[in-house]
């Protein structure tokens, strides 16, 4: 078995997988057969054979085909479970842990592989089965450990600088309060400064030194902190080559095995990441070239007919982007067939057929990252088990990266990765709702809008807020942690606008806070199901706060239209209003113009264009007060007030008179008639009428 300089990479990563093939396999002994867990396990067996072919472990990588082989088997249902085969599946994975030993040892474990593949086959452990289990050096295995162990030391340091680095942070709070303080003493100062007590300008001029020094050291401490961390985090970045290296290669012996021709170009290869973070890239970046190989790149001939070289392009291209990586994938193949996609999320049960129709193409091509999802008819040893894009999804949601999908038939696609820098810190916002401190990653945040309730709409039965001719559904952060399930309405909103993939969402909160450097922590075992969140901080104050997973936010949000906003403010508008005012006068000029002041002030107002008409609006509902002109064709104001006052419903309803006549002939008529007031337009202003309205009313 050839040893590359590889094959150190590939034992870290086994080990991770060994370990969740054994706990999978004991767990469906147990709890019985689940699809979730069949599809963990899938996974794991499938990296472990796509990386294993990579280092050129061939019996390795056999050994896990045909354990996929019978997992698939296991979920399709044709292979039947017993406890025999747990059996096997366990043998199976201690030979791929010799195996990996070996070839990271050089020797030292015997492994009769054709004897566990036999087993593996036939589901079945015989007497000369037993040949398959290893005989294990233990000074190999000494070895790993002893790598592994440096590696979590190194975690350790890189943990207790991060929680330094917050302690610094710390230290600036109190610094704040100690200015604070002083400020107290100057206010105290001044108001004994008759005293001229020279004992508390003495203390006062101690607590500046004090501050000073204090400022002094936790700059320097802030500087020396920095500097630490920043080569401690330098320790564990390695460059992308690190896993491109063998790439070209590998995809160059699938390609030949498919009758396939391919030009594998890498640009980026000295960007640097942490070495978790390439751990979990690298089989991201696997299972999509191989996918662009096996769906994507046309045979030669067929390239040629359609005018394309003979040899597909497929590019990775990694760049920094701030505190992130870029990566991007491209080929010249085929591209994405989004009816074909559509077809057969509805034919495997995805989507039903009216989910599908809805789908945008540019939507319903992100179903290829649906666990079990292929839009192969038969399967071969890489493709058609639903397995390998699945990887990319899970993957990335556990490194808080995202991605984008882009795809033109016949032209080829492009899918772009956008990666933090490091797992174990990132840039964060910090907000706020119901009181408590969340974090949300910044490369998920696209906007921070400040909106009015007027500025909800609902579309299609569910509120919207409408940014650059888009429509963004509108969700709230506390109903979705299940906070607060009462809709309360401020005059001004704040809303994130969040993406993730193809999505976008508006996130309301009670309030942003600002960014902060956030050094991630483990949740813990007990924990580690929290629904909404991956990990936690420690603010600079001290304070613990959870780090959301916004991709939780988005799956746990389809369909779910409970928030009524728009309702809630439309029902405080009502309650507010300040009484129903109806508006008399022929002429729209003056009528416009009192209805915009009243409504102006929260009354909601009714015009009528006649003494007839006001009549029929009184008939047709209730108000608070009528303001009515005189001067109109058919019936007088003064004969309208007249009627008003000869009704039993409106007999005490307050009228006012809004006239250009303004002799005192007419201003005791309209008392005659029954009015309450009477203005004249001549010298009408507008603070005049509401405050009389605003009288009679109350």
């Amino acid at each position: 078995m050839k040893k590359s300089k590889y094959v150190e990479i590939f034992v870290r990563e086994a080990e991770e997988h060994l370990e969740a093939l054994r706990k999978g396999f004991l767990a469906l002994e147990k709890d019985g057969v689940s699809n979730d867990q069949l599809n963990e396990l899938l996974r794991s067996a499938h990296t472990l054979k796509g990386s294993a072919n990579m280092v050129d472990l061939i019996e390795l990588a056999g050994v896990a085909h045909r354990m996929e082989d019978l997992l698939k088997g296991l979920q399709s249902g044709e292979q039947e479970f017993s406890s025999d085969l747990v059996d096997v599946l366990l043998i199976a994975t201690d030979a791929i842990e010799a195996l990996t030993a070996q070839a990271h040892s050089g020797g030292g474990i015997s492994v009769n592989v054709d004897t566990v593949v036999k087993a593996l086959e036939s589901g079945a452990i015989s007497a000369e089965h037993t040949e398959a289990k290893a005989t294990v050096d233990y000074q190999g295995v000494e070895r790993r450990t002893s790598i592994r162990a440096s590696v979590e030391r190194l975690d350790q340091l890189v943990n207790r600088m991060g929680e330094i680095l917050l302690s610094q942070k710390t230290m600036e709070a109190r610094q704040q309060q100690m200015t604070d303080l002083l400020h107290q003493m100057d206010s105290s100062i001044s108001r004994l400064q008759d005293t001229d007590d020279h004992s508390l300008q003495a203390l006062r001029g101690n607590m500046v030194r004090l501050i000073n020094d204090f400022e002094r050291d936790r700059l320097l401490l802030g500087y020396q902190a920095e500097d630490v961390y920043q080569r401690t985090m330098e320790l564990r970045l390695l460059p992308l080559a690190t896993i491109t290296d063998d790439f070209e290669r590998s995809l160059r012996n699938l390609a030949r095995n498919l009758n396939k021709e391919i030009n594998f170009t890498v640009q980026g290869q000295d960007v640097e990441l942490d070495r978790n973070m390439l751990d979990a890239v690298k089989p991201i970046l696997l299972h999509v070239l191989n996918n662009a190989i096996d769906h994507g790149i046309e045979d030669p001939d067929t390239r040629v007919r359609l005018g394309k070289p003979k040899a597909g392009q497929i590019t990775l291209h990694a760049q920094y982007e701030g505190s992130f990586i870029q990566v991007t994938v491209r080929d010249d193949g085929q591209g994405l067939d989004p009816e074909k996609i559509r077809s057969t999320a509805v034919k495997r049960g995805v989507l039903s057929v009216e989910a599908a129709n809805a789908m945008s193409d540019e939507a319903v091509i992100y179903l290829v990252f649906e666990p079990g999802f292929s839009t192969r008819e038969f399967i071969t040893d890489v493709s058609g088990r639903g397995v390998g894009l699945d990887v990319v999804k899970t993957n990335l949601d556990q490194v808080k990266g995202n991605l984008s999908l882009q795809s033109e038939l016949g032209i080829g696609t492009e899918l772009v990765l956008r990666l933090p820098l490091s797992m174990a810190i990132f840039t964060g916002l910090m907000v706020e709702s119901c009181g408590e401190t969340y974090v949300f990653p910044q490369h998920y945040v696209e906007e921070i809008l400040r909106i009015s309730p007027r500025d909800i709409l609902e579309e299609m039965g569910r509120e919207v807020v409408r940014l650059r001719e888009t429509s963004i559904p509108l969700r709230s952060l506390s109903r979705l942690l299940e906070q607060d399930q009462e809709v309360k309405v401020a005059k001004r909103l704040t809303v994130l606008i969040l993406r993730f993939r193809e999505q976008t969402m508006g996130l309301l909160v009670d309030r942003t806070l600002g960014l902060q450097e956030v050094v991630v922590k483990d949740l813990g075992c007990q924990l580690k199901s929290l629904e909404y969140f991956s990990g936690s901080t420690i603010l600079g104050d001290g304070v613990p706060a959870l780090i959301v997973s916004v991709s939780d936010l988005f799956v746990t949000s389809q369909g779910r239209q409970d928030l009524q906003l728009r309702q809630a403010y439309e029902a405080e508008q009502k309650k507010i209003k300040r009484g129903r005012i109806l508006v008399v006068d022929d002429s729209i000029t003056t009528r416009t113009m009192e209805k915009n002041i009243l409504e102006t002030n929260n009354y909601e107002v009714t015009v009528a264009v006649s003494g007839f008409d006001a009549l029929d609006k009184l008939n047709a509902g209730s108000f608070d007060l009528m303001v009515s002109d005189v001067e109109m064709p058919g019936m007088t104001g003064f004969e309208l007030t007249k009627k008003v006052r000869q009704r039993e419903d409106t007999r005490d309803l307050p009228v006012i008179i809004v006239t250009s006549l303004a002799s005192d002939e007419h201003r005791r008529l309209g008392m005659e008639a029954g009015a309450q007031a009477y203005i004249v337009k001549g010298s009408f202003k507008q603070g005049v009428l509401l405050d009389t309205v605003e009288t009679l009313i109350s």
